[in-house]
């Protein structure tokens, strides 16, 4: 994969990891290139992917500046990768092992959920040094957030803490550092164990919604499909016989 990024799947679950700390796992053209290759070598049977950080201090301070002022990289190429992220038909899990910085915050709101570490912080200081952040990125955090919250984090460059994040929602649970690898972990496997078409379906569905591209009878007709799966009669099934349903995503 790269020097800085690692990449495994086992057992239906992806685990993209930053390993640069030195850098603050800051993303150049090498490390957006590698998450770009581990999108595409996404196999047919992974079924979640986990976003995480070898470090317990860092999780990610976005693109990396010094590459952006050279010229090498730029934000709409750090912005692609987000967007590919975002749009995977997968569940996918931002694991916050520590501070989030930047366009940091940006990866971790292109994942559908994020657990984050207690103690952890997160601050995005585009305002600080004179940055408009990516314009897709100002969408999707007042999307998600609301205005009122996005202008403390964008214009004002607050600074939120663990059990602020909690509270607005922009963390779905918080645990100690001994933990938050474990219970990312529990949570991806709960994941693997419900249907996979339901699961992509309805998660693509609510992700139209949210950007304002949902048609409701391209909606019903993909629900129509779930009803007659094959899946909803194993899970019907495995209900009636007290068992776990074996699900092949059809």
């Amino acid at each position: 994969m790269s020097d800085t990024i690692s990449f495994v799947q086992e057992q239906g679950i992806a685990t993209l990891s930053f390993d640069n700390p030195a850098r603050r796992n800051a993303l150049g053209a090498t490390e957006l290139a590698a998450i770009d290759a581990a999108l595409d070598a996404l196999e047919p049977a992974t079924r979640v992917l986990l976003i995480t950080s070898s470090d317990d201090r860092i999780f990610c301070a976005g693109a990396d500046l010094s590459q952006i002022l050279e010229g090498v990289i730029s934000g709409d190429r750090f912005q692609s990768v987000t967007n590919r992220i975002a749009a995977l038909p997968i569940p996918t899990i931002a694991v916050l092992t520590g501070n989030v910085f930047g366009g940091g915050a940006e990866l971790a709101l292109s994942c559908d959920f994020r657990i984050g570490r207690t103690g952890m912080l997160l601050r995005i200081p585009a305002a600080a040094i004179g940055l408009c952040y990516p314009v897709e990125g100002i969408e999707r955090l007042t999307r998600r957030l609301g205005p009122n919250l996005c202008k403390r984090l964008l214009v004002a460059a607050e600074t939120f803490s663990s059990e602020q994040l909690l509270a607005n929602q922009l963390l779905d649970s918080v645990h100690s550092a001994d933990e938050v690898r474990a219970a990312a972990q529990a949570y991806a496997e709960t994941l693997l164990k419900l249907a996979p078409l339901s699961v992509s379906t309805m998660l693509d569905l609510i992700r139209q919604i949210e950007v304002g591209t949902y048609v409701r009878t391209d909606a019903e007709a993909r629900a129509k499909h779930c009803a007659d799966s094959e899946d909803l009669q194993e899970g019907i099934r495995a209900q009636r016989e007290k068992r776990a349903p074996l699900f092949h995503g059809r």
